[in-house]
Formats: C-alpha cells, sequence, structure tokens
C-alpha cells in the first residue's frame, strides 16, 4: 500500500467521524446543553412539571421541561424523564435563533398527558401559538429512546394546531383511553357561513408513528355540521377522554 492510498484512507474516516459527530460538535460549539446533563438543568418556569406512567412499568415517572439560559430557543429547551431506571431526554426546539433569556413566549409548557395506547403515556407539549392557534408535539418513548412522535402522512413538523377562529375554521382533538387519536377540523364551505365542511381523522399509534386509519369529510349547513360535532364530542378540553394528568391549560 502507497503513502497516498494510506493518507486517502484516512483523510475518508476522518470525514466519516466528523460527519457521525458534526451535529453534536455544532451544538457544543453553540452551547447547547449536553443531553446526558439535561436533568441538572434548571426547571422551567410555568412548564407544569407531570407525573404519569411514561415507560409502561405501572409507576408514575416526573416529566418536566429544563432549560438553559445561554443556549439558543432551537436546542435549549429539554424534555426530561426520569423513571425508575434511568433519564432519557429530548431536544423540544423553537424555530428561532435567539438566546432562551431572550425568549419571549410561555412556550414550551406541557399540556397533558394522554394514553393512546394500553400500556404507557404520551406527553403532549405546546410548541407555538397564535392569534387564535395552538400547535403542540406529542412525545412518548419509541425502542427505549424519547422522541417526538411522527404522523403518518406527515404534518408540518409532526405537530398538530389546535383552536381556530369561528369565521375561518377550527381543529378539535379528541380520544379513547389506549387510542384512538381523533381530530376534527371545521372550514367554511362558501362565504357567508351558509355552508361548511367538517372532515374526521382518526389516527392509531404504533412504533412512534400516529398512523391515519380513517377519515371522513361532510359537508351541509352550519346545524348539521354542529350536530355532527357534537355527536362526536368535540369542542371540549383538547384530548378529552384519555388525558391521564392535566398541565398547563392550552
Amino acid at each position: 500500500m502507497t503513502k497516498y492510498t494510506v493518507f486517502i484512507a484516512l483523510m475518508a474516516a476522518f470525514i466519516l467521524a466528523g460527519s457521525a459527530g458534526g451535529s453534536e460538535w455544532s451544538r457544543s460549539t453553540r452551547g447547547c446543553p449536553r443531553l446526558s446533563q439535561a436533568a441538572g438543568l434548571p426547571l422551567r418556569p410555568g412548564g407544569s412539571p407531570l407525573r404519569t406512567d411514561v415507560d409502561g412499568d405501572g409507576r408514575r415517572d416526573a416529566v418536566a421541561i429544563h432549560y438553559s439560559l445561554q443556549a439558543p430557543v432551537d436546542c435549549g429547551f429539554v424534555l426530561v424523564v426520569k423513571t425508575a431506571s434511568r433519564v432519557v431526554a429530548v431536544r423540544v426546539p423553537e424555530p428561532y435563533t435567539m438566546p432562551v433569556n431572550r425568549w419571549p413566549y410561555p412556550e414550551p409548557y406541557l399540556a397533558a398527558a394522554v394514553r393512546l395506547n394500553a400500556y404507557r403515556s404520551q406527553i403532549v407539549v405546546a410548541l407555538w401559538h397564535g392569534a387564535s392557534i395552538t400547535n403542540v408535539g406529542l412525545y412518548g418513548l419509541v425502542g427505549g429512546s424519547l422522541v417526538r412522535l411522527r404522523f403518518h402522512p406527515r404534518t408540518s413538523g409532526d405537530q398538530l394546531p389546535l383552536f381556530g377562529t369561528v369565521g375561518t375554521g377550527s381543529t378539535y382533538a379528541r380520544c379513547a383511553r389506549g387510542g384512538p387519536l381523533i381530530v376534527a377540523s371545521i372550514w367554511p364551505k362558501v362565504s357567508g357561513g351558509k355552508r361548511w365542511s367538517v372532515r374526521r381523522t382518526q389516527y392509531r399509534l404504533a412504533r412512534g408513528v400516529l398512523s391515519l386509519t380513517r377519515a371522513r369529510t361532510v359537508t351541509g349547513s352550519e346545524r348539521r355540521i354542529d350536530a355532527l360535532l357534537r355527536r362526536w364530542k368535540m369542542g371540549g378540553l383538547p384530548f378529552n377522554g384519555c388525558v391521564v394528568a392535566r398541565g398547563r391549560r392550552l
């Protein structure tokens, strides 16, 4: 083997190693906290800590948002779950570059713990709000890691938008204990509000994915759509039917 060949092999190994660890290296240079140390960070004020069985061992685990004041908001908030046997954590990124100590919004915070399968809880985290809409993400243990649960088909950022306005449309969510998650979205079909449409979608959780299993769209008068929403028990607190612990109200 020539010296040139050895040099090429060493450079290739260096590049591969750098790409594998580049993400964590980039975070550390920006002041992002290490996930392994997240439990030692301060608790997020107003984060509404919860106690619920996240790992399915029958014992309630401590769930909280921690934060690092000097870190950027896209990596400085961390969801931490302390179980009886270990601590797991995942970042809760906000889509901005300002430091956490300048972040003026109440999110992220824990809204609820829900039960979308038979044996463990999932965490509803409020991520962002607008004038009339609140976006939430659902988190749970998948393969031993704490992750944001994915939607299939994908939603924007694997988030679920809730609420809305009467004139332009609204989204509601409820669920049954053990699943499914049921989402109903309504919107005006024609101007003036004489005809409306509602889409009811149903999701089942398996292997960290909330998969669409059923969908139905109905168009009719406002009276008919309101009657359907009442029949489907929509319009109350989000996730009614499968909540096992409530945090801060959305």
